[in-house]
């Protein structure tokens, strides 16, 4: 299947999740358990605990659709990733069993998770030995079906737990933005969502980088999730999970990934932080955002650092991206500001709705920004609106 195939059938199937129990039935009836299943598997796996600290152990998860089930046994090994196999389950004493739609919901619906009644299971009702399980074999049963079943939902950690998680820089040590990203894009959350982060991390270092991607696939439990990076990061690929290779610092690139990959709802600059290559990709990428999204630009101390196109003076000099900023400031105020003549807003002008600046890092709000100015006949000053009052007082005698 090749990566535009597999993103749409994702996608259809999130956006079935979401959607009419009606509708979900006709993708489920469309696209077959044999087509859908192993999306479902996969997506398991990445959210499921790590294998916990036992013995090789098998927990079977069976998919049942109508008449047909389709049987899968994943493999719980210490210290290592869980791995399934498609295969019948025959003598697994742990058993996990969903219908088809009711997994579908349960791993990309919106809202909360079912608390009971999702799935079915069967807890050692019969061992490999035949006989009373001993200690060990609770315990190491205990611990792999609880892990399975931590993957089959989307419970909701925090994002700074999940940066800890995958090891991203975005909470402790040189930054602390996960609280600051939870309050502007916690909204996203439950939305079928693509997102654009610029910059995968790892330079050119064999395996480097994908942390932060893998922390928004997570979080984002509905999204499409792409990297953007000037090195070859496809390593990375997987379900709901996607890099691009591109040079932010070309327009014609960014309209490409855009024109691919998007519109996007969410465009986090997390690249490679010259002051000019930030101007260059939110003039190329913002006005092709989604009306209502959210741009993001990382790492604004780069402002102050000549090494990245910045200058070590204060006030920021022009062509940083703080004196961006400051200038997108004034722009969300284009209708109040006096022109002369003839005046036409710039497209950052009348669509950028709301910035919020932190040390380090910006969100902008994409809307439309034409609420009107405030009226010619307002007063302008305090002693016009002293005067406004004393003739109103008058006319009221």
């Amino acid at each position: 299947m090749s990566a535009t195939h597999e993103i749409e059938t994702v996608e259809r199937i999130i956006l079935a999740a979401g959607s009419s129990a009606a509708s979900l039935a006709e993708l489920t009836t469309e696209l077959g358990l044999a087509r859908i299943a192993p999306v479902l598997i996969e997506e398991i796996l990445f959210r499921a605990e790590p294998a916990p600290d036992i013995e090789p152990t098998e927990v079977a998860v069976q998919i049942t659709h109508g008449v047909e089930t389709v049987d899968f046994v994943l493999k719980l090994q210490s210290g290592e990733l869980i791995k399934a196999e498609q295969r019948p389950v025959g003598d697994v004493p742990l058993r996990i069993g969903y219908e088809l739609t009711d997994l579908i919901a349960e791993l990309f619906g919106p809202g909360a998770p079912r608390a009971v009644g999702a799935r079915s299971t069967n807890f050692l009702r019969t061992t490999t030995s035949g006989s009373i399980p001993g200690p060990s074999e609770l315990s190491d049963g205990f611990q792999a079906i609880s892990a399975v079943v931590a993957g089959c939902g989307h419970r909701r950690p925090d994002l700074d737990q999940l940066a800890s998680h995958y090891r991203t820089d975005k909470w402790g040590g040189l930054h602390w933005f996960t609280p600051l990203y939870e309050r502007h894009l916690g909204e996203f959350r439950d939305r079928p969502v693509r997102i654009l982060e610029i910059g995968v991390g790892g330079y050119n270092f064999d395996g480097g980088g994908g942390e932060s991607l893998k922390m928004w696939k997570r979080y984002f439990h509905r999204g499409l999730v792409f990297g953007m990076d000037v090195f070859d990061k496809s390593f990375l690929d997987q379900q709901r999970l996607y890099t691009v290779r591109a040079d932010q610092s070309k327009p014609e690139e960014l309209a490409a990934v855009d024109d691919e990959y998007g519109p996007f709802d969410i465009i986090i600059d997390d690249g490679s932080h010259i002051n000019g290559h930030v101007r260059t990709s939110l003039e190329t990428l913002f006005p092709r955002l989604r009306s209502g999204g959210v741009y993001v630009i990382e790492d604004l101390w780069t402002t102050y650092a000549p090494g990245f196109g910045g200058q070590a003076q204060s006030p920021a000099a022009p062509g940083t991206t703080v004196s961006l900023l400051k200038n997108l400031l004034e722009g969300v105020q284009h209708e109040e500001q006096p022109h002369a003549g003839s005046y036409e807003p710039s497209y950052l002008e009348r669509n950028v709705v709301g910035l919020h600046v932190y040390h380090n890092i910006a969100f902008l709000e994409k809307g439309v920004n034409a609420e009107g100015a405030v009226p010619a006949w307002v007063p302008r000053s305090l002693d016009d609106i002293l005067h406004l009052a004393d003739v109103n007082s008058a006319e009221d005698k």
